[in-house]
């Protein structure tokens, strides 16, 4: 049986330093602490939540697939329109819950509907909120910065820009 020197008490939670066969270790409240001093480090001055950190480490968060008229999720970073015969419209309420890299893209496999993504707040190139996707396989990537402006990367296609 390991030794176990209790350090401190704070509100029922110990702080205790484990001797396991010659090898010292940390428990917190009887869990054993396996990160290294480094790998704790890296958290430091983090304030992300669980859920957040979960989040970012989830790339399939981080794509929405839109087969009817929606809003896009906060935080999305690839946007896929796909159904042949109905139109979908799809709305971003604020860009700067988008920056970095955003993909729209038709993702249909047939069809010429003129699907489209509204961005409420910000623009695509500093003058359109708009964006046309009629045909299979068209993509508009856009660089969106902090203030929500953005800018045309690549346009797949004839994707059509408007207001």
């Amino acid at each position: 049986m390991a030794e176990m020197f209790t350090l401190k008490s704070v509100g029922g939670a110990d702080f205790a330093v484990e001797d396991n066969s010659g090898t010292a270790q940390i428990a917190l409240a009887g869990t054993a602490v396996t990160s290294t001093a480094a790998e704790l480090n890296i958290l430091d001055g983090c304030t992300a939540t669980a859920s957040e950190l979960n989040n970012a480490a989830d790339v399939s968060a981080r794509v929405q697939e839109l087969t009817a008229t929606g809003a896009v999720t906060a935080g999305v970073q690839s946007v896929e329109l796909n159904h042949a015969t109905v139109v979908v419209e799809a709305t971003i309420a604020d860009a700067t819950n988008h920056q970095g890299l955003l993909v729209v893209k038709d993702t249909s496999a047939s069809g010429t509907a003129a699907h489209t993504l509204t961005l409420t707040s910000g623009t695509f190139d500093g003058t359109n909120n708009i964006a046309t996707l009629n045909a299979p396989n068209e993509c508009l990537i856009v660089y969106i910065d902090s203030a929500g402006n953005g800018t045309i990367v690549e346009n797949v296609g004839s994707v059509s820009l408007g207001t």
